[in-house]
């Protein structure tokens, strides 16, 4: 499995929707998400999009509009991100299995292994929350000082 840049975008951005009071929604502009995290704006649109698809944000178009969290931020697993912006989580791929024909108990030996390693990521992923991670990331903040 590889994880790129639209997870790591995806994260930022939903950490930076937690709310400090979930009772009231609040909808957060793309931009000014991308200015606060440094993200690139066109590229975060392109991941909100996949992440709408996916339910894990709500859109509402007009001046008041924006994206706001699909579900509670303790509702939404990082294995849930990864799936939505990289497709489902799968151990990198054999490229070419060359003269693997002449030896498929071997192929179908590490097939069942690796199938073994996908289910071990996907379940350590769904572990860890949304609200999990954005507390982490608040704790790990080099921007914080104390007097």
């Amino acid at each position: 499995m590889k994880l790129t840049l639209r997870t790591y975008y995806a994260v930022l951005a939903l950490s930076a929707m937690i709310d400090e009071s979930p009772a009231e929604e609040r909808w957060h502009r793309i931009e000014e998400i991308a200015t606060e995290r440094g993200i690139s704006e066109s590229f975060l649109l392109q991941v909100f999009q996949d992440l709408k698809k996916t339910g894990l944000v709500n859109s509402k178009r007009g001046a008041q509009g924006g994206y706001a969290l699909g579900r509670p931020p303790e509702k939404i697993n990082l294995a849930e991100i990864i799936e939505s912006v990289e497709g489902p989580i799968l151990p990198c791929p054999v490229e070419d299995r060359g003269n693997g024909a002449a030896h498929p108990e071997c192929w179908r030996a590490l097939d069942r292994i690796w199938e073994d390693v996908r289910g071990q990521v996907h379940e350590v992923a769904e572990g860890h929350t949304l609200d999990e991670i954005a507390k982490r990331l608040k704790s790990d903040d080099p921007k914080m000082y104390y007097i």
